[in-house]
């Protein structure tokens, strides 16, 4: 099978799932299917189409706009979410969670980044298959499958937040910034 009807199969897989029938709206990911530094959250407000577009002041606008300061290039980055869909994970039947778990390892296969960026302790331990040491684990490039690495970070709309209500200089906003900057340094480096 070709990668191009692997995706479309990935999509159709999607949208017969129970829990999906009458979610109209999926939408797989947003940026460079070939990128070096793939972001996996759990928040719809993260891409609003695949060329990258946000809604305003949204999470991915926060997101993406500490991707250009940091200079990490839209071409370097793909992003999606654990759904694809409006709905956050834990909102979907156990079940339906297994084959989303599958839908995204096959999503990351057919990437193959450099580095998987988890965006937030829920994605963390579904990539990981465990319970996380979030702040213990944060910001470190772990050793994951194959040449692949994750990195573990906070959620953006979680520090796009915290900025907001305690300034520039937030704990979380100021720890989320430096693992971007860590991510731009591996890709750099490897």
């Amino acid at each position: 099978m070709e990668i191009k009807e692997l995706w479309e199969e990935l999509i159709f897989e999607l949208g017969s799932m129970e829990s999906n029938s009458k979610n109209k709206n999926i939408l797989i990911g947003s940026g460079n299917k070939k990128a070096d530094i793939l972001f996996i959250g759990d928040d719809s407000d993260l891409y609003i189409d695949e060329e990258l577009r946000v809604k305003a002041d949204s999470s991915g606008e926060f997101l993406f706009k500490l991707c250009d300061i940091v200079e990490m290039l839209p071409e370097d980055y793909y992003i999606t979410t654990l759904t694809k869909t409006s709905l956050k994970y834990k909102e979907y039947f156990e079940n339906d969670q297994k084959i989303l778990k599958e839908l995204l390892e096959m999503q990351i296969a057919l990437i193959n980044p450099k580095i998987v960026v988890a965006l937030g302790a829920i994605t963390a331990s579904l990539l990981l298959g465990r319970e996380v040491e979030f702040l213990k684990e944060k910001g470190k490039v772990l050793k994951w499958i194959g040449n692949t690495k994750v990195l573990i970070t906070y959620d953006p709309n979680f520090a796009k937040k915290s900025r907001e209500s305690s300034g520039k200089n937030s704990p979380v906003a100021v720890e989320f910034w430096n693992d971007l900057k860590v991510i731009k340094t591996y890709i750099e480096q490897n």
